[in-house]
């Protein structure tokens, strides 16, 4: 019997006020900037956590934790993010291609926009927690030199939006590059296409680049207020 192939889309995707939850067959080969599983690993679930603007925490980490286990989920198993966006304004959508696909989940507001470039000059942002976060999910086999490349491609279309919308940093006045306190994961199933390189020159990089730019300015606009 033929090996069934995993597809990891918008139907593992569970969302309400209080989080967004995808939970995947199989575990993923994973890098991520995330509070909980951050750096390489493997994990099955994905969690991004709402928690209010003023939200205050000495641990963060210990308290994802704690709400990762609240839901039921294994900490060692589980990525953790937070943000302060609504959940519920998330954009995702799977992207299809003839010898591969990619499901691209995010959340966004740039109530705490920031300059890159400007950011040594001030003294102190706002407290907001993963503004914008984003997930890819990508259904092939990536080397080590795409995971990386992928979250260079996605940062550079993530700020082209911000570009484009005319979107600042408020304490600089300039054009913003992203927020103080974004959070990116790269999950790939590591079956299927080969795909040794993600940059912008590479069908992968291609299309990473047109998806993050629709989605993450849909998630921005879905906010319809800053966040």
């Amino acid at each position: 019997m033929a090996k069934q192939t995993i597809i990891i889309d918008e139907s593992l995707l569970k969302v309400n006020q209080h989080c967004i939850v995808l939970s995947s067959p199989i575990p993923l080969q994973t890098l991520s900037s995330a509070i909980c599983g951050a750096g390489a690993g493997m994990y099955t679930h994905f969690i991004n956590r709402h928690v209010s603007k003023d939200y205050k925490c000495i641990n963060h980490k210990k308290d994802m934790e704690d709400f990762i286990t609240s839901l039921g989920y294994n900490v060692d198993e589980t990525i953790g993010m937070m943000t302060a966006v609504n959940t519920e304004n998330v954009s995702f959508k799977l992207y299809n291609t003839e010898t591969f696909s990619f499901l691209i989940v995010v959340t966004a507001g740039v109530g705490n926009a920031v300059d890159a470039t400007k950011a040594h000059t001030i003294t102190r942002y706002g407290d907001y927690i993963g503004t914008i976060n984003t997930w890819i999910f990508i259904n092939g086999k990536l080397s080590k030199e795409a995971f990386v490349q992928s979250v260079m491609t996605a940062t550079e279309a993530k700020t082209k939006v911000l570009s484009d919308l005319q979107i600042s940093d408020a304490q600089s006045n300039t054009i913003a590059t992203g927020t103080s306190t974004d959070s990116i994961l790269i999950a790939a199933t590591q079956s299927g296409a080969n795909l040794p390189y993600a940059g912008t020159a590479t069908p992968l990089g291609k299309l990473i680049g047109k998806a993050i730019y629709h989605e993450t300015k849909r998630a921005i606009l879905n906010g319809s207020t800053r966040k």
